[in-house]
């Protein structure tokens, strides 16, 4: 679709938007918000570039965007590990010292200092109350958006609620997770008090904060922070906030403004993009760039980085023609799940996992052939390819303009998974019975796949206790949202049944070092039987428990720069 283009070079002409490590360094520009802002398009002008900031190749474009789908534990990289991050991350190489760690925290802590210093900016024009209400919502929306990153991927941090001015305290400590999640739901209640519903934003402001947003977002961050106390032995504080997120899906489910798309595909038909905002809530918007290219653009790279090197016509690349990197899979275990049991059938697995296509082989001379992965069986023929691993087909943008400059959104949240928020959290108030009603939404999607109704995946099985059904939601949102950049958080969050583990230390702790040694291996087709045999797991992504998988470490740029920061995160 064609989107209205934000550029970069909207901030250099706004110096109070200052950049920096963190909220407490570095000032390349001296605030002046007398005067800046005359009218509604210099609003706009300055409002535009703070939300561009997530479009940088530090943020959603690239680094936070990595750490979030390459941390989980559904997806394999089988390029080499030293040059590539996705190989570093998958393999839990990182440091305290990497770019792509430091690129996330100086950018989103860009991100607030900017949103704070448009705030004040517009605050001190003389437009109208209504007007400079509604970009305080925004902005403020920034903010708490900025946050929650923030606390789910490093814990605690400094907070700053005003722009950074020369005097100002630059040497501020962490604060409490607490402290920050209370922080984030000001803010949010905030825009969802000041901004308008979906219905009424004006179509030039397609993509920016609106009162859905900030209350599917309170939903997801109450729920969150309900998990967090849990963990932490304060079930009544949990209980408190598992009802909050209960009553934050209710206000986007009652509100009407948005529903669910009726064929999962077309979510990722990037043709149809615009339209899948029907359901998408808040998603960051990247689109072709014919000003910049490759990392400096304001395109996605998904399409590049998730399709296989031999399928043609998928990304921007231009060389051979337009193909996939090939080195981000997924793990075989995950995909089976998928595609057996209550799954089987299931429209959206066909729909996620790429397991078969026409393409060409990598060669100089490339030689056109069929390709065949697991789960899928497919027949016999004398070009046909099979592969051990399948993968991610969510991302393609045949028109992309290279690598990394494809038109992908990055879809924050969607309807489908407040649905499954207001199931969780019904679940963890002890309401199992009637969180079923908001589970099955999903499946019943499901079942009408493109316009031709099927009969499977099934509802929910009946009677499952609160630790079975905490798993069954665990195992829908692996599915529904693969690739979104929910399953880390979800590993780090949910604890597995019946214990005091995060579904991350049980996988790494349990599950891995119990499988049988014949599955910790790839699977292998059997010509013999026409079937996959062998293990299930790529084995080179998998690493020993560890307690720092639970968050990423503070980067020793910070350490080095703020004597008053803190302590570092444990295990780092």
């Amino acid at each position: 679709m064609i989107k209205n283009k934000i550029i970069t070079a909207l901030l250099l002409a706004f110096v109070l938007l200052q950049s920096g490590c963190s909220l407490d360094e570095q000032l390349y520009g001296v605030s002046t918000t007398d005067g800046f802002i005359k009218n509604e398009a210099d609003a706009a002008f300055v409002v535009n570039g703070v939300y561009a900031n997530f479009q940088d190749f530090q943020s959603f474009k690239s680094s936070a965007a990595g750490l979030m789908l390459y941390s989980g534990d559904e997806f394999a990289f089988t390029g080499t590990v030293g040059n590539n991050a996705a190989g570093v991350w998958i393999n839990r190489l990182f440091t305290s010292s990497d770019t792509y760690v430091t690129g996330t925290w100086t950018n989103l802590f860009g991100g607030i200092n900017k949103a704070n210093s448009a705030k004040e900016a517009v605050d001190a024009s003389t437009l109208s109350t209504a007007f400079k209400t509604r970009i305080n919502g925004e902005m403020t929306f920034i903010r708490a958006f900025s946050y929650y990153y923030l606390v789910r991927l490093f814990g605690g941090v400094p907070i700053s609620t005003q722009a950074t001015k020369p005097g100002d305290n630059f040497y501020k400590q962490r604060a409490s997770v607490d402290s920050v999640y209370q922080q984030i739901f000001r803010d949010f209640k905030n825009t969802n008090e000041k901004c308008l519903p979906l219905s009424k934003q004006p179509a030039t402001e397609f993509g920016r904060a609106t009162k859905g947003a900030a209350q599917a977002l309170l939903a997801q961050a109450y729920l969150t922070y309900g998990n967090f106390c849990d963990l932490n032995g304060r079930a009544a504080d949990a209980q408190i906030n598992y009802q909050q997120a209960a009553n934050w899906a209710d206000s986007v489910l009652l509100s009407k403004e948005y529903s669910l798309i009726s064929n999962y595909a077309d979510l990722w038909d990037v043709t149809k993009e615009k339209a899948a905002y029907k359901e998408v809530i808040y998603g960051l918007q990247f689109t072709r760039d014919a000003i910049a290219s490759a990392a400096g653009s304001k395109g996605s790279e998904w399409a590049y980085y998730t399709q296989p090197s031999e399928r043609w016509g998928v990304s921007g690349n231009l060389l051979p023609k337009g193909n996939g990197h090939g080195g981000l899979k997924v793990q075989p275990w995950f995909a089976e799940q998928y595609f057996t049991g209550e799954y089987a059938k299931d429209y959206r697995s066909e729909v996620t996992f790429l397991t078969g296509w026409s393409g060409f082989t990598t060669a100089t001379t490339p030689v056109a052939k069929t390709y065949n992965t697991f789960p899928a069986i497919a027949t016999d023929a004398s070009d046909l390819v099979r592969q051990s691993m399948c993968y991610l087909d969510k991302y393609k943008d045949a028109k992309g303009y290279d690598q990394r400059n494809n038109e992908n959104d990055y879809f924050v949240i969607r309807l489908a998974e407040v649905y499954l928020i207001k199931a969780e959290a019904l679940n963890e108030l002890g309401r199992t019975a009637e969180a079923y009603t908001s589970f099955n939404e999903l499946r019943k999607r499901a079942r009408q796949t493109n316009g031709t109704a099927r009969t499977t995946p099934l509802d929910l099985a009946a009677g499952l206790d609160k630790e079975n059904f905490r798993l069954a939601v665990f195992n829908e949102r692996g599915l529904e949202l693969v690739g979104e950049g929910q399953r880390f958080f979800d590993m780090v969050r949910m604890r597995y049944p019946n214990t005091n583990m995060t579904m991350m230390q049980w996988r790494l702790e349990t599950f891995y070092p119990n499988l049988p040694t014949t599955q910790k291996a790839l699977p292998s087709w059997d010509t013999a039987t026409k079937t996959w045999k062998g293990g299930r797991v790529y084995t080179v992504n998998i690493v020993p428990w560890n307690v720092r998988f639970l968050l990423y470490p503070i980067p020793n740029a910070e350490f080095d720069s703020n004597p008053n920061i803190g302590l570092q995160n444990p295990g780092w």
